[in-house]
């Protein structure tokens, strides 16, 4: 039983880990008295699989074999489930206004943070999002399909505000209900009560329609809004007669519904749908009104009354998906306490009258739409459901409630839409991919000569580890970046970490005459326990970063815990039993392995004193060149800058008749010249003027200087925009109504002022927003001393749909003026000439943006870091007995990080999102040196209460093979990264390769050399040191 007791805690433990991290995930609260249940649950159901598995050999390779196929299903087909980033793929750029509040109450800070969470909960996607301007923000969705974009716009569009009202009814209001029915009623609700959107009711007339699709290119719906409401078609069937069908809608774009079964209509007149989530009918107990919005649209509000409890989503602590009582999908919700006690309050004060006879409805609002409105029948205090939901849509209302609410909302059109290419060159793309190759090559083969057939062994293991997170990275959706793509390849080299560890303990065994099973069964279980303590002291500062790091962190912590628990699996568990299989049908005699280090005998706690010193110098130097370059060591992803749209001309002399790819590094070349930091994205991605259009990015703040060095260096290839006049058309006294409506979306004079004038087309080669047109004319007016020149001319977009913002950029335009024609003309063609020249429009974009990573992110990433130490502290505490071990153990990490800060400081490189990555991952590599050899120190010191230069020495000594193994196998990884992978990795490997060193160094002269002044003792008792001294295992 003694054997089996470490086991069961171990998987008592990992199943109550991996139950909390799934509800963290699932439901943002990662401890409960569910969570404790479920996870010794499954603890136990693990322990027993433990237990089964080995006594019976056969499961052992059914488990390995289900393992690999579902890695291999997980990604497959790879072009499908492994997402690349933008920096190898591109994606779709989406700016959005944000809306005035009106109140000045927020910071965008709050609302981009706010996104993050909504849209990329668990940082294993990469989407930046960018503060534009005052009022706009930036996202990039990489490789984005049309349902992905389309899903994205709906997510950040929802302000997810969740609020529990009580419909007002007569018996109760109805002073206040007619005060409310009054004509300006609807704008003015009496104090305490509020108009909520009920639903809405569309018609619409001569659809374009087939079979089981319904399309009006003049609506503009929300993506799936409509979905399970019914369509009411009205037409003529096969036979010529009048008839009217009810059809249900499965799904909805746009313009278009989708219906669940033919509709068998032969035409199509006129369409009506009733959208009405809630199904609540007007009557006495549910005040109802119409408010005709235009374009067949009548909006529906209720009137609900703002009660004193004011219950709202803030006082949410979970929300999961559930049944209702007729076994339909349903969300439910849990409030923390406070929320429970007001929630109670609210239905406790509205709890049935006149013996049940009449009762309250409690509206559930979401963005102020009534999802449903049940009767209360009974106080309720900590939990409920909202029914009534479309299956397809709760997941969406699911991720909405967890997320929270947005601080501010966003226009629901973009402004901007379009694709972009790589952020990086080919070139760039191409010698990275060539390096990751190489450096995963490298590590493989160098296991295989080294260690002959543990080599083989450890390989497979490799394989199937990275089959495991591939394949678990492809099912949470993860996006491979190129330095994320290089992680992958460092993960090989630090995977093997376990294996020596486990081959070297062999090794000792072998050294001692003990035979083959001997060196296998021990050589796996004397090293468990480092392998153990190694992986979960980084396994527990990864949750700790998950749970209270932000986004960005977020996803390096997933990856690194989902990465560990495969390691753990293959390195340990598949390993042994190829050993097994190979040792139990006699194919496996004797193990040979090359050796680098005979027994060595180095003192390394002698001159700790010198070698403290001399890293204090370092750190201090590396300290000053951090404070003195301040934020010019940020990258982009911190700072923001400057953003600058231009357009080649493509008969220009620099770029005649060249490639995409040849365009694209002229543009990078010519801008990093006279740019810091210049980055390029290419535009139009799959369209005819693609090679054409480009982003540039630089961390130049100042807009007007980098206009001008833009100008200068691309003199000669910047495209003009030229502008096309059409025939002047005279104005009728009622204007088209094709016009009315694109005028509506404007904010242009009344049409009626021009009866009488002339309207003319204005085509151009590129977009431009109509503001910037109707500016320069009224300019061009104005110098030709026409009076009021605002007045005399209007400028809309023909072409504008609903909700289109009025200033979106449109390649046409309509000018209506009162001028003479011949007048008309001779201004348009002073405009033409104008724009061409006007060096303001020959940038598309020319605006400042933040930084993809905000001041209040860094902190609460600081935090998040010095946090997973403290549990780094306590574990080791724990396991060692005394504070001083893991103290020990985080001094040695934070000289780490100090010193790899130091050196990019101390270089050309800058900070950024994947060198961030980079001093996580430098924390992991560090601690998991440490640990090895405080295990040694633990395993030569035994209970013995004193600790010795010569035990510390010993273990340093016995460790230091191992030591060198694992670290320069991921050493030689990175350091084929930082020679052979360009500048997309770079900085990235740059800050690892000194880490890594620096991780060996802090190791072997600072970590185990502080024990010895903290808790060591000069000597041991002379009966005892031959004993601690000479002892080897």
């Amino acid at each position: 039983m003694k054997k089996l007791g470490f086991p069961f805690a171990l998987t008592v433990i990992s199943g109550f880990l991996a139950v909390s991290l799934y509800q963290g995930v699932r439901t943002g609260s990662f401890l409960g008295v569910g969570t404790v249940l479920t996870g010794l649950l499954v603890g136990l159901i693990l322990f027993a699989l433990y237990v089964w598995l080995g006594t019976n050999k056969t499961p052992r390779f059914t488990l390995i074999g289900v393992a690999t196929l579902l890695g291999l299903v997980a990604m497959w087909p790879p072009e499908e489930k492994l997402k690349l980033g933008i920096d190898l793929s591109g994606g779709t750029i989406l700016v959005y206004q944000v809306k005035e509040t009106g109140r000045g109450d927020y910071k965008i800070d709050d609302l981009i943070a706010a996104l993050k969470r909504r849209i990329n909960p668990e940082g294993v996607q990469d989407i930046p999002i960018r503060k534009v301007g005052n009022n706009r923000i930036e996202i990039i969705l990489a490789r984005a399909t049309d349902e992905d974009v389309a899903e994205l716009k709906r997510r950040i569009t929802d302000v997810g505000s969740l609020e529990f009202r009580i419909l007002a009814n007569q018996k109760h209001d109805a002073a206040k209900i007619e005060q409310a029915m009054r004509p300006e009623g609807l704008a003015k609700p009496p104090r305490g009560y509020h108009w909520a959107k009920l639903g809405e009711i569309i018609t619409g007339k001569n659809p374009r329609f087939d079979a089981t699709h319904i399309t009006d290119p003049t609506q503009s719906w929300i993506r799936d809004r409509y979905a399970g409401t019914q369509v009411t078609l009205t037409g003529k069937d096969v036979a010529g007669r009048e008839k009217t069908v009810a059809v249900t809608i499965a799904s909805n774009t746009a313009d278009t519904l989708t219906l669940k079964e033919p509709h068998g209509l032969a035409t199509i007149t006129s369409y009506t749908i009733d959208f009405n989530p809630s199904k609540i009918q007007p009557g006495p107990s549910a005040i109802v009104r119409d408010q005709p919005r235009g374009n067949g649209v009548t909006d529906r509000y209720i009137l609900v009354k703002l009660d004193r409890q004011n219950v709202t989503g803030e006082y949410l602590a979970s929300v999961s998906q559930t049944q209702d009582e007729r076994l339909q999908p349903a969300v439910r919700f849990v409030f923390k306490p406070i929320g429970g006690r007001k929630f109670g309050q609210l239905t406790r004060d509205h709890l049935p009258e006149e013996g049940g006879a009449f009762m309250y409805h409690l509206a559930i609002l979401l963005d102020n739409l009534v999802m449903s409105a049940p009767v209360i029948k009974s106080e309720i205090r900590d939990e409920g459901v909202i029914e009534g939901v479309q299956p397809k849509e709760i997941n969406h209302l699911i991720l909405i409630l967890r997320s929270g609410s947005l601080p501010a909302s966003l226009d629901p059109t973009p402004l901007l839409e379009e694709r972009v290419g790589p952020t990086l060159g080919k070139d760039t793309i191409t010698k990275g991919i060539w390096a990751i190759g190489i450096s995963m090559i490298i590590v493989p083969l160098f296991m295989i000569v080294y260690y002959r057939f543990a080599g083989v062994v450890a390989v497979v293991a490799l394989v199937l580890n990275m089959i495991l997170l591939v394949g678990s990275m492809g099912f949470i959706q993860a996006t491979f970046t190129l330095p994320g793509l290089a992680g992958l390849a460092l993960t090989i080299g630090m995977a093997v970490d376990a294996n020596v560890l486990i081959f070297e303990r062999m090794r000792e065994e072998a050294e001692r005459g003990a035979s083959m099973a001997q060196q296998i069964r021990n050589g796996f279980s004397r090293a468990w326990t480092t392998i153990l303590d190694s992986n979960v002291t980084t396994m527990l500062s990864g949750v700790v970063l998950y749970a209270v790091g932000t986004e960005e962190i977020k996803g390096f912590a997933l990856t690194l815990i989902i990465g560990l628990i495969w390691n753990l699996f293959t390195a340990v568990y598949v390993s042994r039993v190829i050993f097994d299989l190979w040792y139990s049908q006699g194919w496996l005699k004797r193990l040979k392995m090359m050796k680098i280090l005979d027994r060595t005998n180095i003192d390394f706690v002698g001159p700790r004193r010198y070698f403290m010193i001399g890293s204090a110098v370092v750190i201090a130097l590396g300290l000053a060149a951090f404070f003195i370059r301040g934020r010019s060591l940020y990258n982009i992803d911190f700072t923001g800058g400057t953003l600058v749209t231009i357009q080649l001309d493509e008969n220009a002399p620099e770029i005649k008749g060249q490639s995409e790819a040849a365009r694209q590094a002229y543009v990078r070349q010519t801008a990093s010249r006279v740019l810091p930091d210049a980055s390029v994205e290419s535009l139009n991605v799959g369209e005819e003027r693609r090679g054409l259009r480009f982003n540039i990015r630089t961390t130049a703040e100042n807009a007007n200087k980098v206009k001008q060095q833009v100008l200068e260096a691309f003199q000669t290839s910047l495209a003009r925009l030229e502008m096309t006049i059409g025939p002047g058309e005279p104005i009728p006294a009622e204007k088209p109504k094709a016009e009315a409506e694109a005028k509506e979306t404007s904010s242009a004079q009344p049409a009626d002022r021009f009866a009488g004038g002339y309207r003319y087309e204005l085509t151009f080669n590129r977009e431009v927003a109509p503001s910037k047109i109707r500016a320069e004319l009224t300019r061009v007016l104005a110098s030709h001393k026409i009076a009021n020149p605002e007045s005399r001319i209007e400028v809309v977009n023909p072409n504008a749909r609903p909700n289109t913002p009025a200033d979106a950029p449109t390649q046409t335009v309509v000018v209506r003026t009162n001028l003479d024609p011949d007048e008309a003309q001779k201004e348009l063609k002073t405009l033409a000439a104008n724009l061409r020249n006007n060096p303001d429009l020959l940038f598309e974009r020319l605006e400042n943006f933040g930084g993809a990573v905000a001041g209040e992110t860094r902190a609460l990433a600081a935090i998040a870091i010095v946090l997973s130490w403290a549990i780094m502290i306590a574990y080791l505490w724990v396991r060692f007995k005394s504070v001083s071990y893991g103290l020990a153990a985080v001094i040695a990490l934070v000289h780490d990080v100090l010193i790899a800060l130091g050196a990019v400081a101390l270089s050309p490189y800058k900070i950024d999102l994947p060198m961030i990555a980079a001093f996580l991952t430098l924390i992991g590599f560090s601690v998991n040196d440490t640990i090895v050899i405080f295990d040694r120190i633990r395993e030569i010191k035994g209970k013995s209460p004193y600790l010795t230069p010569e035990i510390v020495n010993a273990a340093v000594n016995q460790t230091l093979s191992r030591t060198i193994l694992t670290s320069l196998t991921a050493w030689l990884v990175v350091v084929i990264l930082y020679l052979f992978g360009g500048e997309g990795l770079q900085g990235f490997s740059f800050c690892l390769v000194v880490g890594f060193l620096s991780g060996t160094y802090s190791t072997i002269y600072i970590a185990s050399p502080i024990l010895i002044d903290w808790i060591g003792s000069t000597r041991a008792p002379a009966a005892q040191k031959p004993q601690m001294a000479l002892r080897e295992v």
